[in-house]
């Protein structure tokens, strides 16, 4: 059974009254007891839009196998109000061939798209040292790693492929300042645009539907994991020592200020413009996306504790 448009929905899409059948992530089970003495069954349901409680009021012995955590289940259901929050009532569990990758969110761009741009974007690099390193990273084989990884824990571009979709992007914004500052070493700038986050491949990672930190990421973070990446590369290919040491300090100085989590505060030009093309790439993405996720009546969103603000969406 689908919902009333025939299509399953996502949770972000849930409301009162509907009758759903979707694709979730068992993340909680839990066997409790009725007034009565019978069991039934509570969950944790989430997929790549959020999460919901959910409770199946008749349980058998075969439904409590099927229903196990980290599976993902094709369940089908009808969405109350319980105690201010929506609660889907389960009608019927089924398996399915899906795992937890199949349900998290995807960039907005096909993969093949960002793999193809980022490999275009390297080929653009006149400059032999840089196109090595850069080759170094961004080989088909390492493409086919990165593509996984998100560009953030939740605010902006945290979705598979988000890092790849905010190294280009920033690659691609920085671009376009060289053709209003021709005296910018083009070839410094996509080096340092396609790496400066490079880190996050060691700081965050997949855990089911949930983005978490590394035990690397916490301890050092991803400015400091680039740093150290990026200067292994450098030592490998024997990248002149002044060419390296401007590359490390774009990664360094992408967060603008020490308060921010830079390192050193820009001191070339490149620097700079990478740092408020990253700020500005992060900035938009974060707020097309909280727009996106916000489901309240009106024309403004709920108050963004990161930017600081109510955002206009209409």
């Amino acid at each position: 059974m689908k919902d009333e448009g025939g299509k399953r929905k996502r949770i972000s899409e849930f409301a009162e009254g509907q009758r759903v059948s979707s694709l979730l992530l068992v993340e909680r089970k839990e066997v409790l007891s009725k007034r009565d003495g019978s069991p039934y069954l509570s969950l944790s349901l989430r997929d790549g839009t959020g999460m919901v409680e959910a409770r199946l009021w008749e349980l058998t012995p075969d439904l409590e196998a099927l229903a196990q955590e980290g599976r993902v289940l094709l369940v089908e259901g009808d969405v109350k109000l319980y105690n201010g929050r929506l609660q889907l009532v389960l009608s019927s569990l089924k398996p399915s061939e899906f795992s937890a990758r199949d349900l998290r969110p995807h960039a907005p761009v096909p993969m093949e798209e960002l793999t193809k741009g980022v490999l275009q974007m390297v080929e653009e690099v006149d400059d032999p040292d840089y196109q090595a390193v850069l080759k170094f990273f961004f080989s088909s084989r390492e493409l086919e790693e990165l593509v996984e990884v998100p560009g953030g824990k939740r605010v902006h571009h945290a979705y598979v492929g988000g890092l790849l979709h905010h190294l280009l992007s920033v690659a691609r914004a920085c671009l376009e300042m060289v053709s209003l500052y021709p005296r910018l070493d083009r070839d410094l700038l996509i080096a340092g645009a396609l790496l400066h986050d490079i880190g996050k491949a060691k700081e965050l990672a997949w855990e089911g539907l949930s983005i978490e930190y590394t035990d690397e990421g916490r301890f050092l973070g991803h400015v400091a994991l680039g740093l150290e990446m990026v200067g292994s590369a450098l030592e490998a290919l024997e990248v002149p020592r002044l060419k390296g040491e401007k590359l490390l300090h774009i990664i360094a100085s992408h967060h603008g200020e020490p308060d921010q989590g830079a390192l050193k505060r820009p001191k070339i030009p490149e620097a700079l413009v990478v740092y408020y093309m990253d700020q500005l790439d992060a900035k938009v993405s974060g707020f097309l996306s909280f727009v996106e996720r916000d489901d309240r009546e009106g024309n403004w969103t709920a108050y963004h504790r990161v930017f600081q603000r109510y955002i206009y969406k209409g």
